[in-house]
């Protein structure tokens, strides 16, 4: 039950538009989103280069180098 449910005495159960999965100010009664479900950002961004199969060999060293500085 909403609290601005203004038919059938407040009883949306009762609303002929649940039928429809909507409330009474066409608000669906379910789904949507919900706070922390979806995938965390990792800050990366995609990119698109072109570039040569030894420029690409290059990038993906120096890529690893930076992200494991350890190894």
């Amino acid at each position: 039950m909403k609290p601005y449910c203004t038919q059938n005495n407040g009883d949306c159960s009762t609303c002929s538009l649940v039928n429809y999965g909507r409330d009474c100010q066409n608000q669906p009664l379910w789904g949507g989103s919900r706070p922390g479900a979806g995938r965390k950002p990792t800050g990366r961004k995609k990119q698109t280069f072109y570039i040569t199969d030894e420029e690409n060999e290059l990038l993906r060293k120096c890529l690893k180098e930076l992200r494991n500085p350890a190894e």
